[in-house]
């Protein structure tokens, strides 16, 4: 191996070829200073400035290359070197051309000697593009960290092996530590061990596959909080394609969360009593069905219904109901097991699941603890309150293993508890689900009715007490089935109800009223007898009914042709809805009449509010006219308060000459009844009234 003596020696005998290749570097530019001005400037360096290397060196020197805010520095180095001899370290300057234009320089000098005086040996480089290469890239890095630091999520890297390169404010702000305070530190650091460590380890995870993962996970916030948060995190390389680490995400989604606890909240439990609701009590029971198909156990089904829960509601007005139903749902979730499921079926009715039973005689035992349980008095914002509960049961599999028909068994079977005089239980039975399928197969074949043209209406008169005079006809649908027969309004009506058909039903009779009407009227000028129609509770709540007044007005017929008539519990029903449809009937002229009155606890502030044209006595009280005095105390008492309030008073159900002669003297003004005439189709009425003739015998 040479050494380093001979290596010199070997380099002094090439010295000058050395030298001449290093003048004559195209890419570099060589120069020689004496005197601040230049002795020597190979091609490169002329080129640079855009000089010859005769101008450069026929008497011009450095400072003349470079712009005045520059030469100071550049004779202030040009001293440095001189006075120091020893070589200067890289100095970038803005240089200038012969055409003016800059560009951006990197010199390198020396001091050396040369003929015996001093001299300085320099190189220059041209590095404007590296400037603008090194610019552009501060300026994306620049852009970079403004970017993150407007990310309002929290964004953090890391190197391979996990520790924290670097962090955006909102990473310092969610985990309470700086971005000095996370350089080359790991999670362990910052987040709990259990935590930690899962996050570690799927990282881990990730560094050795490459490419992406998400996840949802909880997090410590700086505040000390537990926060739900989303995860996402990406490896990168570095420039040459090693790993460089991973870059991450944080979302906090707590609020998110909350929000879709809410809406589930919302939709599966009820807002007055916490209890699941009807939805969820259905994907329970047919979770616990299966549950029980797979063990061979049986499952219990009760309906609870709260007696007098109206009267409580009526005299001690709507929050003391609320405060009831919610200690009742207290007091009947108390008496079960955990295992078992209390829910709201909706306003005072629960119903609960018994699922896991050995033997339902058990069914028995817990029904009455319930019912002892309601029982006791409620002390209810400082008023005492006693109720009982009727309770219906159906089990399976005896009663049916299927879903709605097991609700329906238990409901039918509440009912019949209501119809043994309240606070009963009662068991559902063959026979109740006879009459179960006999409401379904009638909406089946109510549906067809409506469709085949199979209903028809009956119109009864309704006559002026004072003249024998008819002035009112009431509409009355029939029913007249090719299998049933003929089907009493009371049998098919609440079915109708159950099925959702009485609204279409309702606007049926209602046309059927409204051509009836326009009929009347073009063929009896002279002749004008309102017709009325009975509104359903689901047609006023829907509003559906307001539609008749552009079907009035499209006839050419006033709003009084025809009257609507709804049940006296309708005055109590607190929605909204009940009145501002009334009320939009009333204000456009359609007389209201409220049915079967006597019968309820009416407020009667609202037969006023809704400007009510009359009432009608219930039947139940007319019928003892003559042989009960209550009865006629009754009806005197009604007409004197209609008449107080400005509305007349309309007698159902007259049947006897007396009864119509005790309403007279007390003041009524109108009555139907089969005294009069019954119901009759619409040619035989309109022949009757036409003619003046008798009406026919009620028969």
């Amino acid at each position: 191996m040479p050494t380093t003596d001979s290596l010199v020696d070997r380099l002094m005998q090439d010295a000058e070829a050395l030298l001449l290749g290093l003048l004559n570097n195209a890419r570099i530019g060589v120069y020689v200073i004496q005197d601040l001005k230049f002795l020597f400037v190979n091609q490169r360096m002329a080129d640079v400035f855009g000089y010859t290397q005769d101008e450069l060196c026929s008497g011009m020197g450095p400072l003349e290359l470079f712009p005045d805010s520059e030469r100071g520095q550049v004779e202030n180095e040009h001293r440095q070197r001189r006075r120091q001899g020893r070589p200067t370290t890289n100095i970038a300057f803005s240089a200038v051309r012969k055409d003016g234009s800059r560009f951006d320089a990197e010199v390198f000098g020396v001091l050396t000697h040369f003929s015996g005086r001093p001299a300085i040996i320099g190189m220059l480089v041209d590095i404007s593009a590296r400037r603008r290469a090194e610019q552009a890239a501060a300026e994306h890095a620049h852009f970079i960290a403004q970017l993150l630091e407007a990310i309002p999520n929290a964004v953090f890297y890391k190197d391979e092996a996990g520790r924290y390169l670097g962090c955006n404010a909102a990473f310092e702000a969610f985990t309470g530590k700086t971005h000095d305070e996370l350089l080359g530190h790991t999670v362990f650091d910052i987040a709990p061990a259990e935590q930690a460590e899962g996050c570690a380890a799927g990282e881990r995870a990730l560094l050795e596959r490459g490419g992406q993962q998400s996840y949802e996970s909880v997090a410590l916030h700086a505040d000390g909080s537990q926060r739900d948060v989303m995860v996402y995190k990406a490896t990168f390389n570095k420039p040459d394609g090693r790993l460089g680490g991973l870059v991450g995400v944080i979302l906090d989604i707590s609020e998110r969360k909350r929000m879709e606890e809410a809406i589930w909240r919302e939709a599966n439990y009820d807002a007055l009593t916490g209890l699941p609701n009807l939805r969820m009590l259905r994907d329970r029971l047919k979770e616990e069905i299966k549950r029980a198909q797979r063990n061979g156990s049986l499952l219990a089904l009760l309906f609870i219904d709260l007696d007098r829960f109206k009267e409580v509601n009526d005299t001690l007005g709507h929050t003391v109901g609320d405060l009831l139903l919610g200690q009742a749902a207290q007091r009947i979730s108390a008496t079960l097991r955990a295992t078992d499921t209390v829910a709201r079926q909706g306003g005072d009715e629960f119903v609960v699941i018994l699922p896991a039973l050995a033997e339902d005689t058990r069914v028995d035992q817990i029904a009455a603890e319930i019912q002892r349980s309601l029982a006791q008095a409620f002390m209810l914002a400082g008023q005492t309150v006693y109720v009982s509960a009727s309770i219906g049961i159906a089990v399976y599999p005896d009663d049916s293993g299927e879903i709605d028909t097991l609700l329906a068994c238990a409901d039918q079977a509440m009912y019949a508890a209501k119809a043994l005089g309240r606070n009963d239980i009662c068991r559902f039975d063959g026979a109740m689900l006879a009459r179960v399928n006999q409401r379904r197969e009638v909406g089946n074949a109510l549906r067809e009715a409506l469709n085949h043209g199979q209903l028809d209406i009956h119109y009864q008169p309704i006559v002026e007490l004072a003249s024998g005079r008819i002035v009112k006809a009431e509409a009355l649908v029939r029913w007249s089935h090719p299998l049933y027969g003929r089907m009493e309004p009371n049998e098919f009506i609440p079915v109708a109800e159950e099925a959702g058909l009485i609204g279409d039903i309702g606007d049926w009779v209602f046309l059927q009223a409204l051509e009836t009407a326009f009929r009347w009227r073009t063929q009896n000028d002279s002749s004008f007898i309102q017709i009325g129609v009975n509104l359903s509770r689901q047609q006023i709540v829907s509003g559906r009914c307001t539609h008749w007044l552009d079907l009035l007005r499209e006839a050419g017929l006033p709003p009084q042709a025809l009257a609507v008539e709804i049940a006296e519990n309708l005055l109590l029903d607190p929605r909204p809805a009940v009145v501002e449809t009334l009320q939009t009937l009333r204000d456009a002229g359609m007389p209201v009449s409220v049915d079967d009155f006597g019968t309820a606890s009416s407020a009667l502030t609202f037969l006023r509010k809704l400007a009510i044209e009359a009432v009608k006595i219930d039947r139940s009280i007319v019928r003892d006219l003559g042989h009960d005095p209550d009865a006629l105390a009754v009806c005197e008492a009604i007409i004197a308060m209609a008449h107080r309030l400005g509305m007349k008073t309309v007698a159902e159900g007259v049947e006897t000459e007396e009864q119509r002669r005790l309403l007279r003297q007390a003041g009524c003004d109108q009555a139907q009844g089969y005294l009069f005439a019954a119901p009759m189709p619409r040619d035989v009425f309109q022949d009757a009234t036409t003619r003046r003739a008798a009406l026919p015998d009620a028969a």
